[in-house]
C-alpha cells in the first residue's frame, strides 16, 4: 500500500519528521511500516513504534533505520514485533 509520499506520514508523525525522511522512497517505506503496525495495533501504537528505540535495530528507531537505508532491517523488526 503506497500513498502519496509526504501527506500521509506528515499527518501521522508531523511535518518535521516527514521532512527529516529525506526522500519520497523513505516516506513511502515509513508509511508502509506504519500501516502494517496499524492493522494490528492501531495508529497510536504504530506511531510510537516508528519513533521508539528498537532492540532489533541496535536501539535505533525504525525511522532511523529507514532513513539510513536499512529499510529491510526495519521491515524485519516490524515482522518480529507483529509476531510477538
Amino acid at each position: 500500500m503506497t500513498a502519496p509520499a509526504l501527506e500521509p506520514i506528515a499527518d501521522v508523525l508531523g511535518a518535521r519528521v516527514a521532512d527529516w525522511l529525506d526522500t519520497d522512497e523513505h516516506r513511502d517505506q515509513a508509511w508502509n511500516l506504519h500501516q502494517r503496525i496499524t492493522d494490528q495495533h492501531g495508529p497510536y501504537v504504530a506511531a510510537a513504534w516508528l519513533i521508539g528505540m528498537n532492540p532489533h535495530l541496535g536501539d535505533n528507531s525504525p525511522l532511523q533505520a529507514v532513513r539510513n537505508g536499512n529499510s529491510a532491517d526495519a521491515r524485519a523488526a516490524a515482522h518480529a514485533y507483529l509476531d510477538d
